[in-house]
């Protein structure tokens, strides 16, 4: 059984540790309902049923699609989650991690459950949809619908990131205009990955390509080949050898040959981005990968961009002409008010006297409309009550704000009123609308939409019937809402701008295969002649790569807009826009060679095949497989059975209508697993572990047990979890039994067994409260050796007694932290927390002890980062916590010199001992100051304690591939230098507050003879580098402790668990 691990302390670290990590916030109660497919139970909620009937009639399409792909029926059904907005989408309890914008949809394979949003564009959520049930069906194939086939390791087979993602973007998307330009520019610009090199690069897009070399050279049928063959051999490039007769190696090859002769071709008489315009940012010199959404200033003076130059979306101010940072005008990702900033739907705009900026963003149940000022950066929030704001635009008249509203299942074009306060829905239909932008005297908007020939929003029908892949330009009168339809094409058109100076708009679309910039004359009479003029569009550029958010200046002098090119987007300016003449764009290769990319696949399923060959009894031909390589399936299979799991279609509708069905709750297993314990006292133990939930994951439960011959000896642990409203409410009854050699004859037991609760109340993202109450009781139990009346061998108690405490405790816990590969990057994180013991229990235990956990990170570049912590410690009254400093947590091996002398092991003194009469105290009523590294664990110790942690952390090793003992890849290894500064102290009447720092005698607690002189401070420093290891971190460490002769030769550590 594979081992996963966890870990956990002893007693007070285990119930009230400095615990850090961001909050889901629960601000909606939802009220659940479901319809079901054949295939499918489909979750909604608001009423929004026409919404899950269009996720119901796309997922049995997709499921049609996907099964004659993979040649699989599903055998267990799938549960899809739909959320109204992505905003709602980051409340899901169904998987535990935070779905930052990006994250279009997941699927969870402890229940095989999808979960996606709808945010405004149908297109985009078909493709979600199909998306994530391509990864549904390789979970039921490859790994029979359940995480538990792995852990068990009835599964050994882990199909590769870029298979994965990449079959999910082949399937979903086939291929399209933007897929083709990014493999274009890497086939022209950059280095080709190899098909390892996806696992870690171009995964999404990367993989897409390959299925469709794959599919191209050997057909469609290869891909049901590749999955069942890595199925059987439980290998990866095994699989694909012996599907596709060639290795890794080999694969590579043959992809790269295959790009270079598509895309090399395309090159032809296409300007690359820096030879057509001049480059204002510069990605690679700043190691990033987005530069988007440009805002020209009203005087073209300065541009504002959102920007992922510190690994997340900041807004920065440029000079317009040289690209050099004026300020960095909005810190994204780090606090409530700016969560996130709509990256994927952008809209940065101005204010007609050039003084501030409008930007849509998250900032806590909702999103907002936030009016920056730019010189002292100070923000007005002007809250909406709609499921998602997206691409603000000022209007001339300096009042009025256009922006796309989501509300329920479609997307409008609002107008804000600044003055009034007050939004306005400009369109009011069933389509997707984006991209508003306004003509220079605040009339009319342009925008973006799929509505078709539909212009004026009435439709009668369903969305599924419509074709919402098509987008076209069109304008809509504010006053009285009347919509024009500016173009008409085959292709799809974004991003509009209006030239100030004429009357002419300027967009993008995707002609003949690239995205580039289009000019259409709005003038609709000949001023010489008066006779109506045909509309006239041409594109004005002809780029390699493509490029896309035109936005221009006043007086129409400059455009800027993004382009893509050398693997990232960087922002780009032309002179005199509206003098640039037509441009011939020729067909892609893409575009000339469409029709091999259709989907013609002769379909292998046994259901679909064998039976029908059945019933005819060989009578006819018409379902014969002819293809070479597939004589089998032209043998009956008789007595198999078709194992698809389907309703009969009276049963899910009535009248033509899904009948819905409202939620219950109902459990069902997520995983049982081995779990690794690691204490620091008590050194590794194991556990069997189980967990259950609902099938939202509001209801959580778990229980574990080490069962040996008796309830007194084992350990066990019950947990339940109610996570449904804003408030989560966690309970737990737990027993650890615990047993050290006291002497040949005789052990103790210690048994740890108690009820503790506790409720977390989140007051954003970043913020929260924790209140906690538990119940302790630690059991001391002297065995001795003797024999029974049968001659037996067995333990009798000899002495025993028992403490027991009542604790409450609260924390105030702040978290605006960026991860890395490894740990915090970036922001900063707080524990504050404060534990009593009012006197309650058998032992009458008195004491208050309040902690404060501080760190800070800041990130310098885009790898290095300096890290710094700082922790104090105290307790008062009459029964005083010790903390014990040193050491490091979740240690599993290490030793080295402290003082200069050789250890004897990791403690200072020995603390499981019988004649140790602060037995109880040591073991469970202490609290841990640590890391500090060079010295043991209690190298300090007193009631009072403060700690300070530096680390420069930076980049070790990128790739690390072993061929020996184990063939293992290990990534993104990473270095650290660290310096540690601690001190442990009693505080009390006698010595005061800060006696102990002013004498060189060793304090009694610290027992006599206790050679050279005492200082209650310790100082080391070493170096280290961590390895993420996917279930945890490895972190192997060397420290040096400063004594009176000068350094101690290093203590090293190997422990596992958690940065810091």
């Amino acid at each position: 059984m594979k081992i996963i691990l966890s870990i956990i302390f002893t007693f007070l670290a285990s119930a009230n540790a400095q615990s850090f990590g961001q909050n889901k916030v629960q601000y909606k109660d939802f009220d659940w309902e479901y319809i079901q497919t054949s295939h499918f139970d489909i979750y909604y909620y608001d009423g929004e049923e026409d919404l899950a009937e269009f996720v119901a009639e796309v997922s049995e399409e997709s499921y049609e699609q996907i099964s004659v792909h993979l040649r699989w029926n599903l055998k267990n059904r799938v549960s899809i989650m739909v959320y109204n907005s992505h905003n709602e989408f980051q409340q899901t309890n169904v998987v535990g991690a935070y779905m930052r914008e990006g994250i279009g949809g997941v699927t969870e394979l402890f229940k095989n459950r999808v979960v996606f949003p709808f945010e405004g564009n149908y297109e985009q959520f078909r493709h979600v949809i199909h998306h994530e049930l391509v990864h549904a069906m390789i979970n039921d194939m490859v790994y029979g619908g359940r995480m538990q086939n792995i852990i068990s390791s009835r599964t050994k087979i882990r199909v590769p990131i870029w298979s994965n993602e990449g079959l999910a973007e082949y399937l979903s998307s086939n291929w399209d205009t933007k897929a083709d330009m990014t493999i274009r520019d890497i086939a022209v610009h950059e280095r080709i990955p190899s098909v390892k090199e996806l696992n870690y690069f171009m995964a999404y897009k990367g993989g897409q390509s390959l299925w469709r070399f794959i599919t191209g050279k050997y057909g469609r049928e290869k891909i049901a080949d590749v999955f069942r063959a890595m199925k059987r051999t439980q290998n990866d490039e095994k699989g694909y050898e012996s599907a596709l007769g060639m290795n890794y190696e080999d694969l590579t090859k043959q992809w790269h040959k295959y790009l270079k002769k598509e895309y090399w071709p395309d090159i032809k008489d296409r300007d690359p981005l820096e030879d057509m315009s001049e480059k204002i940012t510069d990605h690679k010199k700043a190691n990033n990968f987005y530069n988007v959404s440009p805002a020209l200033s009203p005087d073209g003076s300065m541009v504002a961009l959102l920007t992922d130059q510190n690994g997340y979306f900041d807004i920065h101010i440029l000079d317009a002409m040289t690209g050099k940072r004026i300020k960095k005008l909005v810190k994204g990702n780090r606090s409530v008010n700016f969560e996130e900033l709509k990256w994927l739907q952008p809209g940065l705009s101005w204010s007609p006297d050039n003084k501030k900026i409008v930007v849509a963003a998250k900032a806590g149940k909702s999103d907002v409309l936030h009016v920056i000022d730019i010189d002292s950066k100070k923000s007005k929030k002007y809250e909406l009550e709609l499921d998602g704001v997206f691409s603000a635009a000022w209007s001339p008249n300096g009042r009025d704000i256009a922006f796309v509203g989501q509300s329920g299942n479609a997307s409008d074009i609002y107008i804000y009123d600044l003055e009034k306060e007050v939004a306005n829905r400009v369109t009011e239909d069933i389509f997707s609308d984006s991209y508003p932008a306004w003509n220079k005297e605040g009339t009319h908007i342009a925008f973006v939409s799929d509505r078709g020939d539909n212009v004026s929003g009435k439709y009668i029908g369903s969305m599924y019937e419509h074709d919402y892949g098509q987008t076209d330009i069109y304008t809509v009168n504010v006053s009285d809402r009347v919509i024009d339809r500016i173009t008409n094409t085959k292709y799809n058109e974004s991003h509009p701008v209006w030239a100030n100076t004429k009357d002419v708009i300027l967009y993008t679309a995707d002609y003949n295969g690239v995205w580039n910039l289009f000019k259409h004359s709005l003038v609709k009479f000949d001023p010489k002649t008066g006779q109506e003029k045909a509309k006239l569009q041409y594109p004005v550029t002809n780029v390699l790569t493509g490029l896309q958010q035109p936005t221009i200046s006043k007086n129409d002098n400059m455009l800027i807009f993004a382009g893509y090119s050398g693997i990232g987007w960087d922002l780009y300016s032309i002179s005199n826009p509206l003098l640039l003449k037509k441009r011939e764009v020729s067909p892609t290769q893409f575009i000339l060679s469409q029709k091999l990319d259709e989907e013609e696949i002769i379909d292998l399923r046994r259901h679909k095949s064998n039976l029908e060959l059945v019933a005819e009894d060989y009578g006819s031909y018409s379902n014969w497989v002819f293809a070479k390589g597939y004589e089998n399936f032209n043998e009956p299979i008789e007595n198999e059975s078709d194992d698809e799991t389907n309703l009969p279609l009276d049963s899910i509708k009535s009248n033509g209508s899904y009948i819905s069905k409202s939620y219950k709750t109902r459990f069902t297993l997520d995983i049982i697993s081995g779990n690794l314990q690691l204490s620091n006292v008590f050194g590794a133990s194991g556990m069997t572990y189980f967990s259950f939930s609902d099938i939202l994951g509001d209801h959580q439960i778990a229980f574990g047990t080490e069962m040996v011959l008796t309830l007194e000896n084992s350990d066990y642990f019950f947990q339940y979890g109610y996570l449904k409203n804003k408030l989560d409410y966690y309970f737990t009854a737990f027993q650890n039994a615990n047993f050290f050699q006291v002497d040949y004859w005789s052990l103790v037991r210690l048994r740890h067994y108690g009820i503790q609760s506790m409720i977390s109340h989140p007051f954003s993202r970043f913020q929260r409260l924790d209140y906690g109450l538990a119940w302790h009781n630690i059991n001391y139990t002297k065995l001795e050796q003797t024999y029974n009346n049968f001659g037996q061998l067995e333990y009798i108690a000899d002495t025993s007694y028992t403490y027991s405490t009542v604790l409450p405790s609260l924390s105030w816990v702040f978290d605006n932290s960026v991860f890395g590969m490894t740990g915090p990057v970036e922001g900063f994180r707080q524990n504050t927390s404060m534990i009593i013991s009012p006197g309650y229990g058998s032992n009458k235990l008195k004491f208050q002890t309040i902690k404060s956990d501080l760190r800070k990170y800041w990130r310098i570049g885009k790898d290095y980062t300096v890290a710094v912590r700082g922790f104090f410690g105290k307790s008062l009254g009459p029964n005083k916590q010790q903390f014990f400093l040193g050491g490091v947590p979740y240690l599993i091996a290490g030793g080295g010199e402290t003082n200069g002398v050789d250890d004897n092991g990791n403690f200072r003194e020995i603390i499981l001992d019988d004649d140790n009469e602060s037995l109880i105290h040591d073991v469970y009523f202490t609290e841990y100051a640590w890391p500090l590294r060079g010295a043991r664990f209690g190298e300090r110790f007193g009631n009072t304690t403060a700690l300070l942690n530096l680390e420069i952390r930076f980049p070790f090793i990128n790739y690390l591939a072993l061929g020996f003992p184990l063939k293992v890849i290990f990534g993104n290894i990473r270095g650290h230098v660290f310096t540690d500064i601690g001190a442990a102290w009693d505080s009390n009447e006698t010595n005061g507050e800060f006696g102990e720092f002013n004498s060189k005698i060793w304090p009694s607690r610290y027992g006599t003879n206790v050679p050279g002189d005492y200082s209650p401070i310790i100082i080391t420093s070493g170096l280290g580098t961590k390895i993420n290891l996917g279930y945890f971190l490895l972190k192997i460490e060397a420290a040096w402790d400063k004594n009176s002769n000068g350094y101690s030769k290093p203590q090293w550590y190997f422990s596992l668990g958690p940065d810091w």
